[in-house]
C-alpha cells in the first residue's frame, strides 16, 4: 500500500471513530486534506445511506441524502439574479441612470449578451445600482443564457440561443444615435 492510499485509509478510519458524525466533521477533514474531497465525501455519502444493522436500515430504501452543499467550495454559492428583488420601476430608473434601453436592460437581465463584451464601466454602474459587487454581476452575467418559452416546442429540447456581443445589442437597441455612439466607444 502507498503512503497516499494509507493516508486516505487512516482519514476514513478517523471519521469512522467519531461518536456522531455530522457535516461539520466532513468540511473540517476536507479543509485538512483537501486533496482527498472527492473520497472524503463519497465516504460521507456512503455512510449517511448504509444500513448500520440495527433494527433494519435507517432510512427508506429510495432515500438518498442531499449533501450537495458540500460540494460547493467554500466562500461560492449559487449565483442569484442580483436584479430579482427590484421592482420594474426601480429597474426603468437604473435604465436612465445608465443611459441604456428597457430592450438593452431585457438582454442583460437574460445574459443574452456575452460578459466579456460588456464595458466595465456599465458593469460598476449595474452594481452600485443593484447594491451588488462588480464580481457578482459578471458571474451573473457570465452564466448561460435564460431559456425563454419560445425556446421550447412540445417535440424537442429546448434551443439554445448564441449570446451576441455587446456592441451588436447596441446596434439592435432603441437607443438614441447619441447614446448608441456614447456606448460604442467603450465596447470591444
Amino acid at each position: 500500500m502507498n503512503d497516499e492510499s494509507q493516508r486516505l485509509e487512516d482519514i476514513l478510519i478517523a471519521l469512522m471513530d467519531k461518536e456522531d458524525l455530522v457535516d461539520d466533521d466532513i468540511v473540517a477533514m476536507i479543509e485538512l486534506h483537501p486533496k482527498h474531497r472527492e473520497e472524503i465525501l463519497q465516504f460521507y455519502e456512503d455512510w449517511l445511506t448504509a444500513d448500520d444493522g440495527r433494527d433494519g436500515p435507517r432510512h427508506d430504501s429510495g432515500y438518498v441524502p442531499d449533501i450537495s452543499h458540500l460540494w460547493t467550495p467554500t466562500g461560492e454559492s449559487r449565483i442569484e439574479n442580483p436584479f430579482e428583488h427590484l421592482s420594474p420601476t426601480d429597474l426603468k430608473k437604473i435604465v436612465k441612470r445608465c443611459g441604456l434601453s428597457l430592450s438593452l436592460m431585457t438582454s442583460l437581465e437574460e445574459r443574452a449578451i456575452r460578459a466579456s463584451t460588456i464595458p466595465l464601466l456599465l458593469v460598476r454602474q449595474l452594481a452600485r445600482e443593484a447594491k451588488s459587487t462588480v464580481r457578482d454581476i459578471l458571474r451573473f452575467l457570465d452564466q448561460d443564457q435564460t431559456t425563454l418559452a419560445s425556446d421550447f416546442r412540445s417535440d424537442h429540447a429546448p434551443v439554445k440561443r448564441e449570446k451576441i456581443s455587446f456592441s451588436e445589442a447596441i446596434e439592435s437597441s432603441s437607443l438614441s444615435e447619441d447614446a448608441k455612439d456614447h456606448w460604442r466607444k467603450f465596447s470591444e
